[in-house]
């Protein structure tokens, strides 16, 4: 049997396991958040609650990305009816979120659809042929700054109130989501005063540039796969095209499991409480590539992959040649 034919074994839904891992990420998220709101001006429980609140709000977002695989409740309206209530405190439109995430798991690994990443990649070839503008554009976009604060920041507030395939998606899905959106934040206005946006601000800020460290990691590791989409294989490109981020335990709960990516790839049916156990009972035949904090940090060197070595590299001089020249 091939490794997904043994991985459909996880892949059942539990409404009782799903409420057990629902319920209690939310009233943390609500409980952590009106602390921090409602005594902000206490540093030692405003700063544990915005961190707090930013955890398990990531670990929403994670939830409500398995309602959007259609395998965290049992069946798929609940599935969408959970997926978008969560949308407001994850600040993804549900709909739109979904379709574009599953481009993303359709498109693994290919070359020719690389637009469906979370995070562009440049070639080498593509690098090297590209104009002085295209080049500092492509190094701003991979700068720390931009991928783990200021555009993760920006994508959540403004990109994703109109995110892309929006029309695809549903436009009302988008509305009602919005609408949701301003709720919340009225609520949290009506509640604990306006100041009460500027903590779930800071909890936003930490969030968005957690959650977006965690599939810059995942998929942007030295050996990383890609091919051309003639001779890509997915199995391969799943299980070689995703790490698994070994960072212990406690981040495999506030993560909701996602940091054992190459089995999600290879199976989005197997629910965030299952995949863990999934992916053990199956490591030995997965020979998985782990990245540890340390390699976590050894992968902001990456920014260009290089179609020759097959491999990620860091990126080459920004003037002169970046080849060395051949002689004769």
């Amino acid at each position: 049997m091939t490794i997904r034919e043994l991985s459909r074994t996880y892949a059942v839904r539990d409404n009782r396991r799903a409420i057990f891992s629902l319920v209690p990420t939310l009233i943390l998220f609500f409980l952590a958040l009106g602390l921090a709101a409602g005594f902000r001006d206490v540093p030692w429980i405003l700063i544990p609650g915005v961190i707090l609140t930013a955890i398990s709000g990531v670990r929403l977002y994670m939830l409500q990305h398995d309602c959007g695989h259609g395998s965290f409740f049992t069946t798929r309206k609940l599935n969408d009816r959970v997926g978008l209530l969560l949308s407001p405190l994850t600040l993804t439109p549900y709909r739109a979120g979904r379709m574009n995430h599953n481009l993303h798991h359709a498109h693994i690994g290919n070359l020719d659809e690389r637009g469906a990443s979370e995070i562009f990649t440049m070639t080498l070839a593509e690098y090297e042929a590209a104009p002085l503008w295209r080049k500092l554009t492509y190094r701003l976009y991979r700068s720390p700054f931009t991928l783990f604060l200021f555009g993760p920041t920006l994508l959540y507030l403004f990109r994703y109130r109109w995110p892309r395939n929006a029309r695809q998606a549903g436009v009302m899905d988008i509305v009602a989501h919005n609408a949701l959106l301003a709720v919340f934040l009225g609520g949290l206005v009506m509640l604990f005063g306006w100041q009460a946006v500027l903590v779930w601000g800071a909890s936003l800020i930490l969030a968005a540039s957690f959650g977006a460290l965690i599939p810059y990691v995942q998929h942007n590791f030295e050996e990383v796969y890609w091919a051309e989409p003639d001779v890509r294989d997915f199995e391969t490109a799943a299980l070689e095209g995703s790490a698994v981020i070994d960072f212990g335990p406690l981040f495999d709960l506030a993560t909701a499991n996602i940091a054992y990516h190459d089995m999600h790839h290879l199976n989005a049916s197997i629910p965030s409480y299952r995949l863990k156990e999934c992916h053990r009972a199956l490591e030995e035949r997965l020979d998985p590539v782990k990245v540890s904090p340390r390699d976590a940090l050894r992968c902001f060197r990456w920014k260009l992959w290089d179609e020759e070595s097959r491999r990620m590299i860091g990126f080459p001089p920004l003037l002169g040649r970046t080849r060395p020249v051949a002689t004769v």
